[in-house]
């Protein structure tokens, strides 16, 4: 990949990563700022339960992407960004705009969320040979 794309993905990355991690601190805040009031109103207290559990998934799966943002930057740096991490193919402009932290071609993508739907679980592929 020619350094002027891999420059534009890397902004990208670094664009995407800043909203993240915004997001991730507003949503951590709005969780911990959810007060658990005791025992006046059963069904309030399960919204406020259960609202306050949903913002922390929400801030796990931040995590996560932020995650992922960072290992492809780290990509970027060891000259592998933009491979897939199944195959060794190459990954499609068209795939690495519309996700541009993923590892894998949009082929081995689907393998591997067919093959977690049929295991009922997810499926986490070994590093390519």
């Amino acid at each position: 990949m020619r350094k002027r794309e891999l420059d534009r993905y890397r902004k990208l990355l670094e664009q995407r990563r800043a909203e993240v991690v915004d997001k991730a601190a507003r949503i951590a805040g709005e969780g911990r700022d959810t007060v658990i009031q005791g025992g006046e109103d059963y069904v309030d207290d399960a919204v406020t339960n259960y609202t306050r559990e949903f913002l922390l998934s929400l801030s796990s799966l931040e995590q996560k992407r932020l995650g992922m943002i960072d290992d492809a930057l780290g990509r970027i740096e060891d000259g592998t960004y933009g491979e897939c991490e199944m195959c060794g193919e190459k990954i499609g402009p068209a795939r690495l705009n519309a996700v541009p932290w993923t590892e894998y071609c949009i082929r081995c993508q689907e393998k591997i969320e067919q093959e977690g739907s049929l295991e009922g679980g997810a499926v986490a592929p070994g590093p390519r040979r």
